[in-house]
């Protein structure tokens, strides 16, 4: 996907001659081709970093116009008082979270993801043998139809400096990755894919869910490695596919089922779930506050009113004068900017501002962040709360650099050079909020055995139990709700998930409701 420049000499050369072909027959060949005799290759990026460090040394000079400079550091420095309360309310991270998409009215928290996802994180090197670590950050929204997904993924493709949007019902293994062409002169070329034109940008893929598993296998080592390998007829390569992969999808019965964990609703294989920093569930709830806004702006907008307009807001301003913390929640901070600021901020200075974040803004983890983001990776590791292993969140290491990323990504958002406090606390929230989505079934409860995204949300329990009500009570007999009970405090099945794992077995139709308010097993 990069563009090189190619230094050298044009010459011409008989068709025939060129496929190989000799004789005086092959020389009266009036056909010829054109080709370039190369010298050296110099990848664009490569120059302009040559020109600019060259413009530096000498006249100083910036890639910004002073007018883009000057707008970038208004929005750095935002800094806006409520009611002459000495902290501030204000971040440029809330400001951006605010101008993302913003005819879609909720869903702060999802925006926020996508924002840190645009900003990225600093790649560092091991200190053994110097590889690189990934500082891209990827995200899953799962919701279901008519919440705004595939809007917001637009929105962050038309906010990238370099983006690619992918349907994942037409998306193949080599579309995606790469594939191989025969060329006139028979040899093998390389088309770049999706993810490899989308190098050190954004990747979006909508409709995740439609994708076949075959072709999902092709993103494992974009994902991690963020390389794409290739051996094929000869040709052994490494492509960079340096990029953030945001991804949205439908879960696979119309409507997301709380019952069930992530990889049971999409049916997806679970090292692909794995690999996203995080996972954002949105369900369509009623809720009279939420309906009213949404109703309102959809109004607006085709009233071709002011989409910014604040008209059936739920106002939180007093909430947020009474706090007595002195630090405010993320999710009310960022409901406050959207009441706040009527307008969003122009697309061209919120692209303008990611680019230069990116580019000149390397951010390093400080001691006081490092400290919060190790006693959360702690508290879910061994929850204080918990009598055994089994009560922790299954977190592993690999979400504990995900939140060192996105708070690499926080700091960012202001332009700063270390990682504040503050900035590990807002991703800490982010990560609970995330995290709990996951793990609640239907009754709001934290069902902990559902290994993360990639979770089974008790199936061995509820295998267990199915043959133990087989063998204990027999096929077509029937039984009553204390006798299902005592099967279930045998195979170790909580009494919390004890109603949840009946009516699921019930769906299924293994067990069967009598007019005596028992149950009978179904053959």
């Amino acid at each position: 996907g990069d563009v090189v420049m190619v230094a050298g000499t044009v010459q011409a050369i008989n068709s025939a001659v060129a496929a190989g072909k000799m004789g005086k027959r092959a020389l009266e060949t009036s056909t010829y081709k054109l080709y370039i005799l190369a010298h050296s290759i110099t990848t664009m990026s490569e120059r302009r970093d040559q020109n600019q460090n060259r413009k530096r040394e000498q006249e100083g000079t910036a890639v910004y116009t002073q007018q883009q400079l000057q707008s970038i550091t208004q929005l750095c420095h935002a800094d806006h008082r409520y009611l002459g309360m000495m902290e501030r309310r204000a971040f440029p991270f809330d400001l951006l979270v605010r101008s993302l998409c913003p005819s879609i009215i909720g869903h702060e928290m999802v925006k926020a993801g996508i924002v840190l996802c645009l900003l990225g994180g600093t790649t560092s090197t091991t200190a053994d043998r110097g590889n690189q670590i990934r500082s891209n950050s990827h995200i899953l929204i799962v919701g279901d139809p008519g919440m705004g997904k595939s809007q917001m993924l637009l929105a962050a493709t038309q906010v990238a400096s370099r983006s690619v949007f992918v349907g994942g019902n037409t998306a193949s293994t080599t579309g995606l990755t790469v594939s191989l062409t025969k060329e006139a002169g028979g040899e093998t070329g390389i088309e770049a894919g999706a993810l490899v034109l989308a190098d050190q940008g954004i990747c979006c893929l909508d409709e995740f869910d439609k994708m076949a598993k075959s072709h999902q296998d092709g993103l494992l080592e974009a994902m991690e490695q963020q390389q794409i390998s290739i051996a094929k007829a000869g040709v052994v390569a490494s492509l960079p596919a340096r990029c953030s992969v945001l991804a949205a999808a439908n879960p696979k019965h119309g409507s997301y089922n709380m019952s069930k964990s992530v990889a049971e609703n999409l049916n997806m294989a679970t090292p692909i779930l794995s690999r996203f920093d995080l996972v954002f569930i949105l369900r369509d709830r009623a809720d009279k506050y939420q309906d009213h806004m949404v109703a309102t702006n959809i109004m607006n907008l085709h009233r071709r009113e002011k989409s910014g307009s604040s008209t059936g807001r739920r106002d939180v301003s007093s909430s947020l004068q009474h706090n007595p913390q002195k630090r405010l929640a993320l999710k009310d901070r960022l409901e406050w900017v959207a009441q706040f600021q009527k307008q969003p901020l122009p697309a061209d200075l919120v692209r303008d501002y990611i680019a230069y974040a990116r580019e000149h803004c390397k951010p390093k983890l400080s001691q006081e962040a490092a400290v919060v983001l190790k006693e959360y990776f702690m508290t879910l590791r061994h929850p204080t709360d918990g009598r055994n292993r089994r009560d922790s969140v299954p977190i592993t290491t690999r979400q504990l650099e995900a939140m060192i990323r996105l708070s690499q990504a926080r700091a960012k958002a202001c332009l700063r050079e270390y990682v504040l406090e503050e900035d590990a606390l807002d991703i800490v929230e982010l990560m609970t909020s995330s995290v709990e989505e996951i793990h609640k079934d239907a009754e709001g409860n934290m069902d902990r055995s559902r290994g993360g995204a990639g979770g089974k949300s008790k199936r061995k329990i509820k295998k267990a139990f199915v043959n133990e009500v087989y063998r204990i009570i027999g096929s077509g007999s029937e039984c009553t709700e204390e006798d299902l009970r005592r099967i279930a405090v045998k195979v170790n099945c909580g009494l919390g998930d004890f109603a949840g794992m009946v009516e699921d077995i019930r769906d299924e139709g293994i067990l069967m409701r009598t007019p005596s308010g028992g149950y009978r097993v179904v053959s």
